[in-house]
């Protein structure tokens, strides 16, 4: 019996053994399909046209499409620049930014993917990717891709301008310049920027720029145009600093001053040859020098002796402008000695010249001269002798006025006077006399004494007579009152 058990315990043993046996195959069966899905999937990823980046797989028929053309953008070097990619159903795809010219790949989505700083990738929105620049640099300049990793690749292309202030360039314009006068003399400026910049001329100074025309006559501008400045049979008004301004309206404007310089022989102007000084004052003489290269100026006296600064001469030299100098010989205390003939001498490498002055003396005599004036006044007072004259008009009555004792001065009256004493002055001085009509009115005027004192006494009377015509009146009323009341009671 125990044999026939263990023939049941083998064959239990040997199907356990079938079916883990069947399930390892089918475990294994499994496995390799799924690495061949796998390398399938590899195999497709490897065919895209990009070289870097493949196709993402979807599940959806509709692919992403650009919703617009990217816009060109123009920026000032050192600034930053932004092209926008918009992009619609991007799903699962991936969107990158590459440079057109080398095919460098920049941006991948999100990520950044070359090594500058200078560059950034923004996704401010679901369907936008923006691509920054900065700071620009002048190789930024170009055209720049935006591709969508679909199968069939979609791109699209957008450009960046960079604009360049100006730089005056040393090669092609002219430094300093010299030049002999009456000769031709050009100076020129080159700059480079974007956009091309232009070129103005200015003096430093502000003055105008002289020209000449087809026919040699000279005219003056402001401002002029071009990169070379042609100055035909240069002056020596036309010295001086003159500058170059490029601009291209891309700030900052750039300048450069170039000098001109024109070489001529010395000449001098005297404003008076023949000076005359007072004796013991101080004697100045003039010249104005023009010369360039700068002149060495010094004075000789009667064509001969030098004269050195010092003592009683000095000499002073100011700086009128580029080419001219003002040497300025003062003499104090002239004496009759310091009369004759003086001379400026100028020179310099390429000529001299010569200015004569002639001083003399001037003499000074003082006359002192005293006068003694003497003024007297006399004054005559006349009074006329009374006459009468009869007269036949109407009596008049006159009253004389008694004059006022006032005392005063006038211009005419060395002395204090009275009025009266003036008023019978006046008369005299008018000749006034007595006339016919006031006689007259003196003869009708007389009374006798005792009809003076009647008429001086009547006013008198009468008041004593209203007076006492007054109290017995008031009498008489009162004792009337007094009886009617007696007789009421």
């Amino acid at each position: 019996m125990r044999w026939i058990r263990e023939i049941y315990l083998y064959h239990d043993y040997k199907m356990l053994l079938t079916v883990y046996g069947a399930l390892l195959l089918w475990r294994i069966d499994g496995v390799v399909e799924s690495t061949k899905v796998v390398k399938s999937s590899m195999r497709y990823q490897t065919t895209s046209p990009l070289s870097r980046v493949g196709p993402t797989a979807s599940l959806r028929d509709s692919e992403p499409n650009f919703v617009g053309p990217i816009e060109n953008v123009t920026v000032a070097l050192g600034r930053e620049a932004v092209l926008t990619c918009s992009v619609s159903d991007i799903g699962d795809y991936k969107v990158a930014w590459i440079r057109a010219d080398d095919q460098t790949i920049l941006t991948l989505h999100t990520r950044l993917v070359t090594h500058s700083s200078r560059y950034a990738v923004t996704n401010d929105s679901p369907d936008s990717w923006q691509l920054h620049i900065r700071p620009l640099k002048v190789e930024d300049r170009g055209c720049y891709m935006c591709q969508i990793n679909t199968s069939t690749m979609k791109k699209q292309i957008g450009c960046v301008d960079v604009l360049v202030p100006p730089n005056i360039v040393d090669e092609g314009t002219s430094g300093d310049v010299v030049g002999r006068e009456g000769t031709d003399v050009s100076i020129s400026c080159k700059a480079d920027g974007r956009p091309l910049p232009r070129i103005l001329w200015r003096r430093e100074d502000g003055a105008n720029i002289q020209l000449r025309n087809e026919v040699g006559e000279l005219y003056k501008v402001d401002i002029y145009t071009g990169s070379s400045l042609n100055l035909t049979k240069v002056e020596r008004r036309q010295m001086g600093a003159y500058l170059c301004i490029a601009s291209n309206d891309v700030p900052p404007s750039v300048s450069k001053r170039i000098m001109l310089s024109v070489n001529f022989g010395p000449s001098i102007m005297i404003s008076s040859k023949m000076i005359g000084v007072p004796t013991g004052s101080q004697a100045e003489l003039q010249c104005l020098v023009e010369a360039y290269p700068p002149a060495i100026n010094y004075w000789l006296k009667s064509g001969e002796e030098m004269i050195l600064s010092g003592g009683k001469h000095e000499i002073n030299e100011i700086r009128v402008s580029s080419y001219q100098t003002r040497t300025i010989l003062t003499i104090t205390e002239f004496r009759t000695e310091d009369t004759g003939t003086y001379t400026c001498v100028s020179t310099n490498t390429i000529g001299k010249a010569e200015g004569t002055l002639r001083l003399y003396e001037i003499k000074i005599t003082t006359t002192t001269t005293t006068t003694t004036t003497t003024t007297t006044t006399t004054t005559t007072t006349t009074t006329p002798a009374p006459t009468t004259t009869e007269m036949t008009t109407p009596p008049h009555f006159v009253v004389a006025l008694q004059p006022a004792e006032q005392k005063f001065y006038t211009p005419d009256v060395t002395t204090y006077d009275t009025m009266q004493n003036v008023i019978e002055q006046s008369v005299l001085d008018n000749n006034w006399q007595p006339t016919a009509e006031s006689t007259a009115f003196s003869s009708h005027q007389a009374l006798p004494l005792h009809a003076l004192a009647a008429i001086s006494g009547l006013p008198q009377l009468l008041f004593y007579i209203i007076f006492n015509l007054k109290i017995n009146f008031t009498n008489a009323i009162q004792l009337k009152y007094q009886q009617i009341i007696r007789g009421a009671r």
